[in-house]
C-alpha cells in the first residue's frame, strides 16, 4: 500500500472542513457557550492552516510555510485558551502572541535563510507535542471533580497526541524530497495517517469536555436558586435527608436552622424589588461569610425565607451559629444606588432526635423561628424537642 503525502493531507483538510462545520453548526445551538466559539475559532484556523501547506508548490511559500505554520500554532494557543477558560484559569495573551510570532520566525529562516525542511518537521513536531503535553497538564492539574470524567480521558487523548509528536520529531526524511514535504516518504506519510486518527480523537475529546460542563450546568441549575445560587426548596430537602440519614446511622447531631427576614414586604414596597433582590443577594453573603460549619446545606427555602442545616452540630453550636448570623445582619446593611437598608432576621434552630425525619426537624425549626417572630423578631429562638406539633402562625411573615 502506497502513502501519498498530498492525499493524506487533502483527507486531512477534508476532516478539518467537517469538524469545522459541525462545531460551528454546534455553536449555534450552544451560542452562550464561551468556550466553544474559542475552540471553533481554533478549528477553523487549523484548517485553513492545514490548507495553506496542503497548497505547497501551488502558492508562494510564504503563504504555505510561514502562514501556514503561523496559523497551526496560533490554532494550538487558541485551543490551550479554551481549556483554561473551560476550567476556568486565567490568561493572558502576551506570552502566546509572542510564542506564534517566534514560531512562524523560525520557519521562516529555515525555509529561506537556511532552508531544512527536517528542522522544519522537527520544530513544528516539538511545537505541537508541548502543547498537547500543556492541555494534559491543564485537564489533569486544574479539573473540578464535577468535570474529573470528561478532564481525565480529554488528558489522555492529549498525551497520547503529544507522544505521537515526540517520536514524529525524529521521523527520517526520504534523501529525494529535498525542501518539499509532499515527497517526504512513507515513514512521515505513516505519521500523517496517525495524525487523523489522533486529530478526530481531539475532537471528540473537547466535545466531550462540552456535553459534561453542559450536564453539570444543567443538573446545578436545577438544584440552586437562579438569584442567590443556593440550593432552592426540592434540592435542600433531598441532601438534608440523606445528610440526616447518614448522621442517623453515624450516632451524629444535627441541627437545623430556618430564618425569615424581618418586615421584607416593607423593603419592597418602599424600595422596589430590585432593592429586595439587593437585600437577599446581601444576605446570601453574610451567609456564606459567616458559616464555615464543614459539610453545611445553605438554602433558599421560598421568597425571604432561609434554611441552613448543619450535620454533626449540637444544639448549642447551631445556636452559635445563629447568634453570629444574626448579629452581622443586624449589623450590616445591604445597599441599592448608595442607599443603605437595614436587615434583621428571625431565627429558629432545632436539633434532630434519633428517629427524626427531616421534613419534621424543618417544621420544628419552623415553629421555633416564629416564636421568634412573635417575641419580637431579631432573635434566635430554640425548638422545644418534646414538642412536635406546628406552629399556626398567621400572616406575619412579612
Amino acid at each position: 500500500m502506497h502513502l501519498d503525502i498530498p492525499t493524506l493531507t487533502l483527507v486531512s483538510l477534508l476532516m478539518g472542513i467537517g469538524a469545522s462545520i459541525g462545531f460551528t453548526s454546534l455553536m449555534t445551538v450552544l451560542y452562550t457557550q464561551t468556550v466553544l466559539r474559542i475552540w471553533v475559532a481554533s478549528i477553523w484556523i487549523g484548517t485553513v492552516g492545514i490548507t495553506l501547506i496542503g497548497l505547497r508548490n501551488h502558492i508562494p511559500n510564504s503563504l504555505s510555510i510561514v502562514l501556514g505554520n503561523g496559523l497551526l500554532v496560533l490554532a494550538n494557543v487558541l485551543t490551550l485558551r479554551g481549556i483554561a477558560h473551560h476550567l476556568g484559569l486565567p490568561w493572558r495573551w502576551r506570552w502566546p502572541g509572542c510564542l506564534v510570532i517566534a514560531y512562524a520566525g523560525c520557519m521562516a529562516w529555515f525555509a529561506y535563510v537556511t532552508p531544512s525542511l527536517g528542522t522544519r518537521l522537527m520544530i513544528g513536531s516539538l511545537q505541537a507535542m508541548a502543547f498537547n503535553f500543556a492541555y494534559a497538564y491543564l485537564l489533569l492539574r486544574y479539573c473540578a471533580p464535577a468535570i474529573r470524567i470528561s478532564c481525565r480521558i480529554a488528558a489522555a487523548v492529549m498525551l497520547c497526541n503529544g507522544m505521537f509528536y515526540l517520536v514524529r520529531s525524529f521521523m527520517p526524511l526520504d534523501p529525494s524530497s529535498g525542501q518539499d514535504i509532499m515527497l517526504a516518504g512513507t515513514p512521515v506519510a505513516a505519521t500523517y495517517v496517525i495524525g487523523i486518527l489522533t486529530g478526530l480523537a481531539s475532537y471528540f475529546a473537547l466535545l466531550q469536555l462540552i456535553t459534561e460542563r453542559l450536564m453539570v450546568d444543567l443538573n446545578r441549575a436545577a438544584r440552586t436558586d437562579g438569584l442567590t445560587g443556593l440550593l432552592n426548596r426540592s434540592a435542600i430537602v433531598a441532601e438534608g435527608r440523606a445528610s440526616l440519614a447518614r448522621c442517623q446511622q453515624r450516632g451524629q447531631p444535627f441541627t437545623l436552622l430556618i430564618f425569615d427576614l424581618d418586615h421584607f414586604k416593607q423593603i419592597n414596597d418602599r424600595w422596589g424589588h430590585d432593592a429586595g433582590d439587593a437585600v437577599l443577594r446581601h444576605v446570601t453573603a453574610v451567609l456564606r461569610d459567616v458559616t464555615h460549619w464543614p459539610g453545611h446545606l445553605a438554602s433558599r427555602y421560598g421568597g425571604e425565607e432561609f434554611v441552613l442545616a448543619l450535620p454533626g452540630a449540637t444544639l448549642a453550636q447551631g445556636l452559635d451559629v445563629a447568634e453570629r448570623l444574626r448579629h452581622t445582619l443586624a449589623h450590616s446593611h445591604a445597599r441599592i444606588d448608595n442607599q443603605p437598608i437595614p436587615v434583621t432576621a428571625s431565627i429558629g434552630v432545632a436539633m434532630a432526635r434519633a428517629d427524626s425525619r427531616f421534613e419534621l426537624l424543618v417544621r420544628q425549626a419552623d415553629e421555633a423561628m416564629y416564636r421568634t417572630k412573635f417575641d419580637g423578631r431579631n432573635g434566635v429562638s430554640s425548638a422545644d424537642a418534646d414538642d412536635m406539633g406546628l406552629a399556626e402562625a398567621g400572616d406575619s411573615r412579612c
